[in-house]
């Protein structure tokens, strides 16, 4: 009867364990996919406050490119109030520039727009720092609402730019592939959750 006891106990403790792991907004990680070239296979996205008091959002490839296509992009998406898309080109020659989209978005009917118009200036203070196989993107945290819900993912795409117009092509990469319910939390408990130690 102990053991039986025990084991459940053990089952219970597992499974909390498990969920909290994978309501944890320090980080996503995504599968390798090695049919994907490297600088397009997005293998994690991890979030942080820095000491500056931005939300600072690091997705990492499995590899970069220097130069050539100037068509593949990474993509980091947020879902606060309105559906926010921050773009930078996957190639490093291309620099720092930063594209910015807005669209309005249903949660039960949400997937990512295939056609965005009316590219958005920098209003947000938003900053972009390449790293290594990857970029950061640097959020002040007083952009945000914090009586909204707050959800994030990343991706790499391919689009074309026409004017003010960004038409998606293909989805390379997404980083939460495979989940298709968009979870989105109040955005003062994900900041409490990501002010609290990393597990």
């Amino acid at each position: 009867m102990k053991w039986v006891a025990v084991l459940l106990l053990s089952l219970i403790i597992t499974s909390i364990h498990a969920m909290e792991i994978n309501a944890d907004p320090h980080f996503i990680t995504s599968f390798m996919d090695k049919t994907l070239l490297p600088e397009l296979d997005i293998l994690r996205v991890t979030t942080e406050i820095s000491p500056e008091n931005n939300l600072v959002f690091q997705i990492k490839t499995r590899g970069e490119r220097l130069e050539g296509d100037h068509n593949d992009y990474l993509l980091l998406e947020i879902l606060h109030d309105k559906a926010y898309l921050f773009l930078i080109p996957v190639n490093k020659e291309a620099g720092n520039n930063i594209l910015i989209y807005e669209n309005t978005f249903d949660l039960e009917n949400y997937s990512l727009p295939k056609i965005l118009e009316n590219s958005k200036k920098n209003n947000f203070n938003l900053r972009v720092n390449r790293v290594i196989r990857g970029a950061e993107f640097i959020v002040p945290l007083d952009w945000f609402n914090f009586g909204a819900d707050l959800g994030f993912d990343a991706y790499a795409i391919q689009a074309n730019i026409q004017g003010n117009q960004l038409q998606i092509n293909k989805i390379y990469d997404q980083a939460r592939i495979g989940n298709k319910e968009i979870k989105l939390f109040s955005a003062i408990t994900l900041l409490n959750k990501l002010c609290s130690p990393k597990r």
